[in-house]
């Protein structure tokens, strides 16, 4: 009975952060109408409508956005949203933050594991949807570095073919599909709106921390800007330096499948024997949780467990 009144608290906690989330994005509905309603008047075109409604990231209210304004960190925190081209606000990131450390520090005390188990799980519940962003940061990272050698290719082309740099920021934002046509769109549009090509490029790169080959591209358009040259040809150098460094990438990754193969056996190696012993013996392992002992061994050998996944990891990656 203990374990179901736990759990349906926890429910209830997280339908009343939804709940909330709802009800503030309910009434920002009127506010975010109007300002579609004037952007199409003025007649900047849906693109740039999208654009400017995407930078509301903080929160879909505008009380609570004002609010979180001053909470240290919440840029951040928008930023990396951002960075991850997520539809999720500050706000909506920060409830579920929440949600999640509360589900799992109920689970932990429904499972009468102790002070240490219950803040470890808070923990581990409440770095989810962190975690989720970054995640999806990184893969959106990956997939422009693997579009962008052909995106620079379109752009030398149009350039040979007599067409300006806006125009072939336009081309690219046109023919390439996601995610790299929305960055050069967003470029494109900035542009339109009267900031130089410069501010425009370092302001891609910017949106694409840990993205060496945009950080490449940005910096060369600048130098071409201020010191002239063939565009066309740099692009063209550009492109095919990313696409040698992917080829050797390719091949060291083949060299190094040992490594990571290894770090997929030991990381699972732990839970496989623990669901081995709770079929052949559940009493054995139901001790390590009861006692201040059993959870300080859990805790020394969780922290022991991620130090080596961090060590097996650091010996497979090679900087390029």
């Amino acid at each position: 009975m203990r374990e179901v009144m736990i759990a349906a608290a926890a429910v209830a906690i997280f339908a009343g952060l939804e709940a909330t989330y709802h009800l503030a994005r309910y009434l920002a509905d009127r506010r975010s109408a109007e300002l579609r309603r004037r952007l199409h008047t003025i007649g900047r075109g849906s693109a740039l409508d999208a654009d400017l409604l995407r930078r509301g990231r903080l929160a879909k209210g505008p009380v609570l956005q004002e609010a979180l304004q001053h909470v240290p960190g919440a840029r951040r925190l928008e930023r990396l949203l951002e960075q991850a081209d997520s539809s999720w606000t500050v706000a909506r990131l920060g409830a579920l933050t929440l949600a999640g450390g509360a589900v799992a520090a109920l689970l932990g005390v429904s499972l009468a594991s102790g002070g240490l188990g219950v803040a470890g799980l808070a923990i581990g519940g409440a770095a989810l949807p962190i975690l989720g962003v970054l995640s999806a940061r990184a893969k959106r990272s990956a997939k422009l570095s693997e579009q962008l050698p052909e995106a620079l290719d379109m752009m030398a082309r149009s350039l040979r073919a007599g067409h300006a740099v806006t125009s072939a920021f336009q081309v690219v934002a046109s023919e390439m599909p996601e995610p790299i046509c929305v960055e050069f769109a967003r470029a494109y549009e900035e542009q339109r709106l009267g900031l130089t090509l410069e501010r425009a490029v370092v302001q891609m790169s910017e949106r694409c921390p840990g993205n060496g080959d945009m950080k490449i591209f940005a910096v060369s358009a600048v130098i071409q800007r201020e010191t002239g040259g063939n565009l066309a040809e740099i692009l063209d150098q550009i492109g095919e330096t990313i696409r040698q460094r992917y080829r050797f990438y390719g091949k060291l990754r083949a060299l190094t499948g040992e490594g990571r193969a290894s770090a997929v056996i030991l990381g699972a190696l732990p839970f496989a024997v623990a669901v081995a012993l709770s079929i052949l013996n559940p009493e054995y392992l139901m001790v390590l949780p009861g006692t201040a002992r059993g959870q300080m061994i859990i805790l020394g050998a969780s922290v022991s467990w991620v130090v080596g996944l961090l060590w097996l990891y650091r010996l497979t990656q090679v900087d390029l």
